[in-house]
């Protein structure tokens, strides 16, 4: 009774330019019961199947076997050297004899690894495949979405569409997440356009923080869960066969948000049997 008479009384609350009011009146619910975990994280696929490549630690890491867990070394400064998949193992400037995976761990916040001249964020997975190296990037998924949405910074979108695209692609993320490829990765970064560490604009900012934690569910506050699905606006990468595809267009949307639509109005066209859930996490940036 509580959550709906909160639901109740944002719905009364005036709609203003930015997104912390109007939108509410579609928000059904909380995701009962998420409030004592960690947000969760995606791996995605950031390098597949090359014999070296150059790779550089920016700040203080840990090194992990992340098939025996154990631990292997710290490093305080950074490191740039080429990597190798050797007969006898991996090559990271030094040699690793007996390992094919090696995990890198950031020990410090803004710690960060550059492939191929591409920055990430979060934890480099590497992987010795039959002589050649795969890379997997494990980040957290609001980081994950952050980098997705740059990619339309450059379009003369409104904010409130920028933040119905947000939400988008978090609920798509969240489904990924839960059913992944495979043991090793979630998504391709090349197949979703993941371009790792992302340099954005204010609005995108704005978008992603004033959406945190927000997902479309196929359910809502009466079933007592949330059920993410693979959602995708019509130029969002490529379309699995599951991948449930808006009803309208990112243009559609714009004109919508140029009229004074806000995003929750453009997703109840775009996916009219969904529902905007927040799902709450002992996350310290909230």
């Amino acid at each position: 009774m509580a959550i709906r008479i909160l639901l109740f009384m944002m719905t009364l609350l005036p709609f203003h330019a930015t997104l912390q009011a109007g939108w509410w009146d579609n928000i059904t619910s909380y995701f009962k019961g998420g409030n004592e975990t960690t947000p969760p994280t995606i791996r995605v696929l950031v390098i597949h199947d090359v014999e070296s490549l150059n790779l550089e630690v920016r700040g203080k890491y840990s090194l992990f076997d992340p098939y025996t867990h154990s631990y292997i070394s710290s490093r305080f400064i950074g490191k740039n050297r080429t990597l190798e998949a050797m007969s006898d193992g991996l090559k990271w400037g030094e040699a690793f004899p007996g390992l094919y995976q090696i995990r890198i761990r950031p020990d410090e916040a803004n710690t960060t690894t550059v492939i191929n001249r591409r920055e990430y964020e979060g934890d480099i997975y590497i992987y010795d495949v039959g002589g050649t190296i795969s890379i997997v990037n494990q980040i957290p998924l609001e980081n994950y979405v952050h980098s997705l949405l740059t990619s339309y910074q450059e379009q003369p979108l409104e904010l409130e569409t920028l933040a119905a695209l947000a939400i988008t692609m978090r609920t798509n993320a969240y489904f990924q997440a839960i059913n992944p490829k495979n043991t090793y990765w979630a998504v391709d970064a090349q197949k979703v356009n993941f371009k790792g560490r992302p340099l954005s604009t204010s609005m995108v900012e704005d978008a992603i923080h004033l959406t945190r934690h927000m997902i479309m569910s196929h359910t809502g506050i009466y079933e007592g869960m949330a059920t993410p699905f693979a959602a995708q606006f019509d130029s969002q990468g490529i379309p699995s066969r599951d991948t449930e595809i808006a009803k309208i267009s990112i243009e559609e949307a714009n004109q919508m948000a140029r009229a004074g639509g806000h995003a929750s109005q453009i997703l109840s066209k775009a996916f009219p049997c969904s529902t905007i859930m927040m799902l709450q996490y002992a996350d310290k940036h909230e």
